[in-house]
């Protein structure tokens, strides 16, 4: 997670977590519910019982952008692809794929799975109730128009533009009929440009013209817009590339590694004429310990350090990652932010450390992969 972002929990296996922005979305569907929508259906209603109301509907609003998500995530995983986390944030959310779609039709399934499971609960007639019940008369007027939020929002996240849905399902149909998912992406990314043009125009001429602060909630949603297709063409053709990387072609094949057996003092004395910071601990056959850096080793008191085992200080792997040659390079970007001098990635084949990828080597190939340059493993002396 970012630090613009807070963890929620996880959904079979599933990282769940929330952007700040996600709470400006709930306060203001709160805040209409409670001064607009419940009061009018239901005049002397008092505030406290109002805003309660609105406070769960808004609860509800987000378990169900939430249920969206996973089932983009849920198709994604039928499809064979990896999904492991997912992020709540003001134009909805996003379920984060370390790997892209390898079909037009995969691509599809997995862009179409989230409409259609909001289209099912706006029309679910239980879930209308529950998104606008609970303030006496007023409930049946919240339940139709928390249904037409539904159906509205549905429909936005229709239109044809990255980095909603319905630019997801433009650029898989573009990549069907082009053959050509570079193009089809530059295409559904220039459509969000537009239609974020076109809410930021369209807002401020309803502000200007009306007066109504609905124009600049527009202009808020453009201008978030703008700036998320805009990532999205400038980020795609790097994340296309990293996609194909695997830790296979970025890993230190035979590093130095630290036996678990030694003591703190004993393993200091042959660190001291080593270019490095951290290593990989090991057991005595070759099996992947953890982690230990030189800053950990300082922490271990002078007293103690003759006595202490590396295995008994090091990062365990339940702690560090660790994964095979084969695994997805985005897969170690979306899960982890590796310290320089603190952390690494081990790779384990069959059991046995295979390699290890430092934080300099991830730089390394995000940065290649955006000069458009082909990764390859640097020549080990």
């Amino acid at each position: 997670m970012t630090p613009a972002t807070f963890p929620l929990g996880r959904i079979a296996g599933i990282r769940i977590g929330a952007h700040w922005s996600v709470l400006i979305i709930a306060g203001l569907l709160a805040y209409l519910l409670a001064t607009n929508v419940f009061p009018a259906g239901a005049p002397g209603t008092r505030p406290p019982l109002c805003w309660s109301a609105a406070a769960v509907c808004a609860v509800v609003f987000l378990a169900s952008l939430l249920v969206h998500e996973l089932c983009h995530a849920f198709t994604a995983r039928r499809c064979g692809l990896k999904a492991e986390r997912i992020t709540l944030w003001l134009l909805g959310g996003a379920a984060e794929l370390p790997e892209e779609p390898r079909t037009p039709r995969a691509a599809l399934l997995v862009a179409a799975a989230g409409p259609a499971a909001s289209v099912a609960l706006a029309g679910f007639p239980g879930y209308g109730r529950t998104r606008g019940g609970g303030v006496a008369a007023g409930g049946r007027r919240g339940a139709h128009l928390a249904r037409l939020d539904e159906r509205g929002a549905s429909g936005f996240n229709l239109l044809p533009g990255t980095p909603l849905d319905g630019g997801r399902v433009t650029e898989a149909v573009a990549w069907k009929v082009t053959g050509d998912h570079d193009r089809a992406r530059r295409i559904a990314g220039r459509g969000g440009q537009l239609l974020a043009a076109v809410l930021v125009g369209g807002g401020m001429w309803v502000f200007l013209v009306t007066g109504s602060f609905e124009g600049l909630w527009l202009v808020v949603i453009g201008w978030f817009l703008m700036f998320a297709a805009r990532n999205e063409l400038v980020a795609a053709p790097s994340r296309e590339a990293l996609s194909r990387i695997r830790l296979a072609d970025i890993m230190t094949t035979s590093p130095v590694t630290a036996p678990g057996w030694y003591t703190v003092q004993g393993f200091l004395d042959l660190a001291a004429e080593l270019p490095f910071r951290t290593f990989p601990v090991v057991s005595f056959d070759g099996q992947p310990v953890g982690v230990v850096s030189l800053g950990q080793l300082a922490r271990v008191p002078e007293t103690t350090r003759t006595s202490t085992r590396l295995e008994s200080v090091c990062t365990k792997p339940t702690a560090c990652f660790a994964g095979p040659p084969e695994t997805p390079l985005m897969e170690v970007l979306g899960r982890t932010a590796l310290r320089p001098g603190q952390d690494l990635v081990l790779v384990v084949d069959h059991g046995v450390l295979a390699g290890v990828v430092a934080p300099g080597d991830l730089a390394r190939a995000v940065e290649l992969a955006a000069l458009g340059a082909r990764v390859r493993r640097p020549a080990e002396s």
